[in-house]
């Protein structure tokens, strides 16, 4: 199989290094697979790839007229990408990809055009790095209706979180310790307002529902207004926080949301660090779990490996997704909810159950409403933290 890469940053050269260093290995298994070229942007940047005889070009015009079979793309571009990717499946080229962004916004335009070229759209990458769940959900979906997906999502915020709880520390303090590891970028709004979160639950949700869900009507609120004094009235009755991507279809209607949950379920309370645990269920099982590194050099790089080797073997499953379930978005089912604020307003008062005030924060436990109610009553409100309850208090 003759490749091309586009991206040749963190990932790209992961996928490089396990192809060189694991060569004769796969060819041993008759998987033959040879890059061709590599995009880059800039020609003149020094790189060390471990292959010195690997050709950089900055001319996507020497991929699209190639005769090579495969495209990987690992870059972080939306729009330039997606256009890509467009021009490359009408040149009959396999997608393997790791870029959310685009598959989130694009899915239903590129999942048909894959079908009308014949050409297979394999995105593996772009959900939960290293975690294999994206082809059991595909298989899955033939034979077993799934009824609710929830997970950690984000490595960064779950970094975040998870050390502010062990180590009683300020989101701020957390955030540059995590920027100076590499877990969170100098821009992390992406990460910790929920936007990378929501974009991988869409992904999963319009699979296994066959359904489109617009990336706008996913209710989104991160953690970038979290405070330790929310730890501490969540330790206070033994809960844990972390923010989960979770979607569920009850009575034909979609609950699909990203925001940070009061819970007690050891599977995400223990998870830590940049850890991403996914939780299914299905009509044929009670639930599945599934936990490992969400993001990553070698990581990320293994996924779409298993996607090439799924194409070369051509037992990659063809895109099947079309959207043709028209369930409504509507988050009618009724929770409980925790909220931080300093000031709340008389509609939000009405909707209290309990309330207790710490220096100049209210913190409240809302009766059980539905989620459209919540976000009516805060509108409007500055510096708010919010949480769903998973459990009962």
């Amino acid at each position: 199989m003759k490749i091309a890469i586009m991206g040749f940053g963190t990932v790209g050269t992961g996928v490089e290094e396990i192809l060189y260093k694991k060569r004769k290995s796969l060819l041993k298994n008759n998987f033959d697979i040879t890059i061709e070229r590599i995009l880059i942007k800039n020609k003149n940047k020094k790189r060390n790839p471990h292959d010195k005889n690997l050709i950089f070009t900055d001319d996507f015009d020497e991929i699209i007229n190639s005769d090579l079979e495969t495209v990987i793309d690992v870059t972080s571009n939306l729009e330039e990408t997606h256009e890509r990717i467009v021009r490359l499946m009408k040149a009959k080229k396999n997608i393997v990809t790791a870029n959310k962004a685009v598959v989130s916004k694009y899915f239903e335009e590129l999942s048909e055009l894959a079908r009308e070229n014949e050409v297979y759209f394999a995105y593996e990458a772009s959900v939960a790095g290293a975690i294999p769940i994206i082809h059991p959900l595909m298989e899955e979906v033939f034979f077993n209706d799934i009824s609710e997906i929830s997970g950690i999502l984000n490595g960064t915020s779950n970094y975040i979180l998870s050390k502010m709880e062990r180590e009683g520390l300020d989101y701020e303090e957390v955030l540059k310790e995590a920027q100076e590891l590499g877990y969170a970028e100098a821009d992390p709004s992406a990460d910790v307002g929920g936007l990378d979160a929501m974009r991988k639950i869409r992904i999963l949700s319009s699979l296994i529902y066959d359904a489109k869900i617009a990336e706008d009507e996913i209710f989104t609120f991160g953690i970038s207004n979290i405070k330790k004094s929310d730890f501490d009235f969540a330790k206070d009755m033994a809960y844990s926080i972390r923010l989960l991507g979770k979607s569920s279809l009850k009575d034909g209607k979609i609950n699909i949301s990203v925001m940070p949950r009061f819970l007690k379920d050891d599977f995400f309370a223990k998870t830590f660090d940049g850890i991403n645990a996914i939780k299914v269920h299905g009509e044929n099982f009670k639930s599945y779990e599934l936990k490992g590194p969400g993001a990553g050099k070698l990581e990320t790089a293994d996924a779409i490996m298993r996607d090439l080797l799924r194409i070369l073997a051509k037992r990659e499953i063809a895109t099947f997704y079309m959207a043709e379930n028209s369930y409504p978005v509507e988050n009618n089912l009724e929770k409980k909810y925790y909220l931080r604020a300093s000031k709340i307003s008389d509609e939000l008062k009405n909707l209290t159950s309990s309330e207790k005030i710490i220096g100049d924060d209210h913190h409240i436990i809302t009766k059980k409403i539905e989620l459209k109610k919540l976000t009516h009553a805060i509108n409007g409100l500055k510096d708010i933290f919010i949480a769903e309850i998973e459990e009962e208090i």
